[in-house]
């Protein structure tokens, strides 16, 4: 039996904040604690043992009073048991110190956001930044950390549009209009600046933070010392309650939303996936996170992606406007983004086009205060091109003499971006070129029919080896071009606005690791994507605006390679094809690309036999839908035949498929024998086949590009003609229209 003996002046009140307890305690006044009382029990011999219980603050100096007592004990006894527990203590002192340490080192190294100062790299880090020209990158003002990430990509200095933005727009925070060539490095432009300026922001913040809470930690030092021994000795303690004062019970919706400092919006999702690699990279020895928001892939995804709270956020338009419609926190804070970067503007800024940007755009620069904050990007390579008014806008113009349609120059094309994103203080940087063309790369031109075009691609193809991207104007296109080579067992990859995300991915990852790829695509892929050692940049259509071929051209000779671009013009397109020389400044034609007629016969032979399959499958397409559709449209409308009709059909449409099935069957074989020899053996007339010449298909293979300058170095003369004729009949022409 055990008792308690208590004195009523020993119970002390509790004060309570807030709804500590729950709901049920009706009629309750007050709560008290009892620290000192005495326990009493008997013992199985009868006698009553008493056992003190004690408050806190006696524990503590009885045990401060014991342990000194046991230590002066231990000093006069023994001494060597109370050293050896020294060296047991301090041994764990030093554990927990090198913990602490270590904990402290992982720690700085991930506060250090600019660490210029830092000079501690890797045997591997000097090595690649003894390849590298560190000067003319830390020059510009671009931190050791990023240098380091260039090293890593053998990135040796900075290319021309870097050299001439990074400074101002780093150095300086002016906001840069730039253009220059495909290939020419605009995606690290102004993609260093934000990385550069989002570590110093970070840097000022943890300062500021740091500050705060060293004034905080002076002022509340001692009651937070107080705090820490109580909370220590109740922990110790045998009270009856543990009473904890002073909690304040957070709000779950007061949770702090991490900064959004960046924006980067892109015309593609290609596009968009390029920058963020390519962004991941320079920022790799930092802990800026980067993510990207784009159509066709769960949305759900991304907003997780989002609630981590990144720092950069790459986006195409669409579905940007639409998160932030659904109300994401953190694409909320668009208005007070620091940086805003646009690549390929005059694409994203054309009329009719990505109305959703211009609603951005409106959100963005709402509040005049935080506009002023902001340092914006424009980047493209045909910023600066402008073309000549369309025919049923010139006939608007002639019909009405007070309209307003008028041919932009490219001052006023860049004064109307500057107005409409409310740009401050910019620095222009136009390093194109009248053509809007690299230097390293050939330009020439195919001149057939539209029947032909198929003929002169798949001897391309077969002739010359390497990376080919074809480009078409239409969905349909790709698709007829893909079954088409598909059969001929060129692998083709199609790549357009139709397909699922995942699976245009898949297809440029193909592409990629393939160094005789074949990607037959739309405008999708025309700009801004960066995949190397493309060699063949074929138009199978000639573009709609000179843009797009310069753009489409740009996909190869990158970063100082060469390549070759081909124009496949039919006759039909001449109108089209002398528009864009007129706009890229060509005084005269594209030079013809070298095909050997004699060798088309056994390309036009498999090619016909091609499309024959594909009309055939085709067909038989066809009959199995209209059959599976009338059999479901008879049971839905619970309709039954007689028999012998039924059988007659059934009789005669079985009799049709087999026909066909043969004819496709005999069709496939022929083919496959036709491809299993090669198309271009060496001595081949083309007149009569030989099924004893052995000849490697891989031989005679010549790069596209030397072949090409071949006949510009052998036939200068004839291209001089061609450029006099072509200038004479200009001139003709202005003549007549004078007159």
């Amino acid at each position: 039996m055990k008792t308690k003996r208590i004195h009523d002046s020993e119970w002390k009140p509790v004060t309570l904040e807030g709804t500590l307890v729950s709901n049920g305690i009706e009629g309750l006044i007050g709560i008290e604690e009892l620290t000192d009382y005495n326990l009493e029990r008997n013992s199985k011999k009868g006698k009553i043992i008493t056992t003190e219980v004690k408050s806190a603050e006696e524990k503590k100096s009885a045990a401060k009073r014991k342990c000194s007592d046991e230590w002066k004990e231990a000093n006069i006894n023994n001494v060597e048991p109370s050293v050896k527990k020294l060296k047991v203590k301090k041994a764990k002192t030093k554990k927990s110190d090198e913990k602490i340490r270590s904990d402290l080192k992982t720690s700085n190294t991930q506060i250090d956001f600019d660490s210029e100062d830092d000079s501690s790299y890797d045997t591997n880090d000097n090595k690649n930044l003894e390849k590298i020209n560190v000067e003319a990158w830390s020059s510009m003002g671009v931190p050791t950390s990023i240098i380091k990430a260039l090293a890593d990509q053998n990135f040796h200095s900075p290319t021309a549009i870097q050299a001439q933005t990074l400074p101002a727009a780093i150095l300086g925070r002016r906001d840069i209009l730039g253009a220059a060539e495909t290939g020419s490095g605009k995606t690290l432009a102004f993609g260093i600046p934000i990385i550069k300026g989002i570590l110093h922001l970070k840097k000022q913040q943890l300062e500021m933070s740091m500050s705060e809470e060293s004034t905080k930690h002076k002022n509340k030092g001692s009651s937070s010392e107080i705090e820490a021994r109580e909370n220590e000795d109740i922990s110790e303690s045998e009270n009856c309650v543990h009473v904890v004062n002073n909690i304040k019970l957070d709000n779950c919706q007061n949770i702090s939303i991490k900064p959004l400092y960046a924006l980067i919006l892109t015309p593609t999702r290609e596009l968009a996936i390029q920058i963020k690699n390519h962004l991941t990279q320079a920022a790799k020895y930092t802990d800026i996170k980067i993510a990207v928001v784009l159509g066709g892939m769960a949305a759900v995804k991304q907003e997780r992606i989002l609630s981590k709270g990144p720092e950069i956020v790459i986006a195409t338009p669409g579905r940007l406007w639409e998160l932030i419609q659904d109300g994401n926190s953190h694409l909320n804070q668009i208005d007070s983004i620091r940086y805003l970067a646009i690549d390929e503007t005059d694409r994203m800024m054309e009329k009719g086009h990505f109305q959703e940007l211009y609603d951005l755009l409106e959100k963005m620069n709402a509040n005049p205060v935080k506009l002023e904050k902001r340092q914006t990007f424009v980047f493209s390579a045909t910023l600066t091109m402008v073309h000549d008014i369309p025919d049923y806008l010139e006939r608007k113009k002639k019909r009405y003499a007070r309209s307003k349609i008028y041919k932009l120059t490219p001052g006023q094309k860049l004064q109307k971006i500057i107005h409409l994103l409310k740009i401050k203080n910019p620095k222009v940087v136009d390093l194109t070129k009248e053509s809007g063309m690299a230097d390293n790369l050939t330009e020439c031109r195919i001149a057939c029919t539209i029947d032909h075009k198929d003929y002169y691609l798949y001897y391309f193809l077969k002739k010359h080896n390497g990376r080919t991207l074809v480009f078409c104007n239409s969905i349909g296109c790709v698709k007829r071009l893909s079954t088409l080579f598909s059969i001929l067992e060129c692998k083709p990859l199609p790549l357009h606005a139709s397909m699922q995300q995942r699976q245009r991915l898949k297809n440029l990852e193909r592409f990629q690791a393939d160094e005789n790829g074949l990607l037959i695509a739309t405008d999708v892929a025309a700009r801004g994507l960066d995949i190397p050692n493309i060699e063949h940049v074929i138009h199978y259509q000639v573009p709609r605006t000179s843009e797009n071929y310069v753009h489409r051209s740009g996909r190869t000779a990158r970063a100082e390679k060469e390549g070759i671009t081909i124009l496949m013009m039919e006759p039909s397109e001449k109108q089209n094809y002398s528009k864009l020389c007129k706009t890229l400044g060509r005084t005269h034609d594209l030079p013809t690309f070298p095909v050997v007629d004699r060798l088309l016969v056994t390309v036009k032979e498999r090619v016909d036999i091609a499309r024959d399959i594909d009309k055939l499958e085709l067909k038989c397409r066809r009959q199995n839908t209209q059959k599976t559709w009338l059999r479901k449209a008879m049971e839905d409308m619970d309709m039954v035949l007689d028999d012998n009709d039924d059988d007659d059909e059934s009789s005669t449409e079985s009799e049709e498929a087999a026909a066909l099935k043969r004819q496709l069957k005999a069709k496939k074989n022929h083919l496959r024998s036709l491809l299993s020899k090669p198309v271009f053996p060496r001595g081949f007339s083309g007149k009569y086949l030989d099924d004893n010449l052995k000849i490697d298909p891989a031989q005679d293979t010549e790069k596209a590009i030397e072949v090409m300058k071949k006949v510009i170095e052998n036939n200068p003369d004839k291209i001089k003609e061609n450029n006099t004729v072509s200038q004479k009949r200009k001139r003709q022409k202005l003549k007549r229209s004078r007159v």
